[in-house]
């Protein structure tokens, strides 16, 4: 019997962003088109528990850990060592390492089981597309939320097919989640919020 969590294995090999590229990603001018004041920091309260995947250097992770207070957590889940080291030093450096876990899953498992049902809000930006079984990462994702809990999902249009992108719409809603607007960037090509239902 696999895990809760376990994810089936890929159709064809997965791709993760190089660790030299989550510098470029990290760059603030990067806000000038993904700012995460509008895209995340409305979504949670301070004192929250978040889940993000896949945070590479920390570009939404960095104002998100900021905004949850010090009664707030943040899990951040990367199948990349060097990611999370990287990650690391920039949280300590500005005293934020104190309320972020950082977790290193596998392709075939993202270790979640612990977290099932007591997340406020999981970001799942950019790269759910290059997980091994996309449809299965959002359900094993959905499972984190708590009732009332938010799921965002964001996929970038030239690298995540229409069909993979619809794959995942289709798994949130057989896991339950409903559709909500974002409050402040609904209309996005490859943006969907959802929520658990209470």
């Amino acid at each position: 019997m696999q895990p809760s969590n376990a994810i089936p294995a890929p159709s064809k090999p997965s791709h993760t962003c190089p660790v030299w590229l989550g510098h470029l990603l990290a760059s603030p001018l990067r806000r000038l088109f993904e700012n995460p004041a509008n895209l995340i920091l409305p979504l949670f309260e301070p004192g929250a528990q978040v889940l993000e995947l896949g945070p590479a250097l920390g570009f939404f992770t960095l104002p998100v850990a900021q905004a949850l207070g010090r009664d707030g957590r943040l899990v951040c889940v990367d199948v990349q060592d060097g990611m999370l080291r990287r990650l690391r030093r920039r949280l300590e450096k500005r005293g934020l390492a104190a309320r972020t876990e950082l977790r290193q899953c596998t392709q075939d498992d993202l270790g979640l089981a612990d977290l099932e049902g007591r997340c406020d809000l999981v970001l799942a930006l950019h790269v759910v597309h290059e997980t091994a079984a996309p449809a299965e990462t959002i359900r094993a994702l959905a499972r984190c939320l708590k009732a009332g809990g938010r799921l965002l999902l964001i996929e970038p249009p030239g690298h995540c097919s229409p069909e993979v992108f619809q794959s995942e719409v289709d798994a949130a809603l057989a896991a339950g989640l409903q559709r909500k607007p974002h409050p402040r960037a609904e209309g996005r090509k490859n943006l969907v919020l959802w929520t658990k239902p209470v």
